[in-house]
């Protein structure tokens, strides 16, 4: 992955309206992979617009005012961008939000 994509994934993962924004989206992901309709091949485009956004305001808090946010990351950073953040929701789906969802019980002691 690229060094931009990168930095896109930490800027929006520290930023508190981006990061709830992700959050939203993890949890609408979350319910489709309950329902067995969640398809791996289009989850990026689930965090596309966020992806976006997260340019826009990453090139307007840091960057000139002639700098322009589509070319400071490309469309190619800001897919692996999606693709960095369809992982981290496919860990936290496994980890956490399982750990949620399924009360931790006692192995059978017969």
């Amino acid at each position: 992955m690229s060094v931009e994509a990168t930095e896109l994934v930490l800027f929006l993962e520290n930023d508190p309206s981006l990061y709830r924004q992700e959050q939203f989206i993890f949890r609408a992901l979350a319910r489709k992979k309950d329902r067995d309709t969640y398809k791996r091949a289009l989850a990026p485009k689930a965090f596309a617009t966020l992806t976006n956004l997260a340019a826009k305001k990453y090139v307007r808090e840091h960057g000139s005012p002639s700098d322009r946010w589509n070319l400071v990351f490309s469309p190619i950073d800001r897919r692996h961008a999606a693709l960095i953040l369809v992982n981290h929701f496919e860990d936290w789906y496994a980890v956490d939000y399982q750990s949620l969802k399924r009360p931790a019980t006692r192995g059978d002691e017969s």
